[in-house]
């Protein structure tokens, strides 16, 4: 027996009230909720990381970091 997988998935983050006061505000200019904005935003960051292109990844805490860094 083969398990279906959701088609989408539910991810929880936390983040502080300035953050989200920025993203609500953010999602009203665009007319659209903040979940589908955030959306958005991860899979543009995606997209750009398939690219190699990296936001600012070393600011990232907890970035795992290449042997070569050591």
């Amino acid at each position: 027996m083969q398990i279906k997988m959701p088609s989408k998935w539910r991810v929880t983050a936390n983040i502080d009230e300035e953050m989200q006061k920025k993203l609500e505000a953010w999602a009203i200019q665009e007319n659209r909720s903040v979940s589908s904005l955030v959306a958005t935003i991860l899979k543009e960051a995606v997209k750009s990381h398939d690219e190699g292109v990296y936001l600012h990844s070393q600011s990232f805490p907890n970035r795992h970091k290449d042997k070569r860094d050591s």
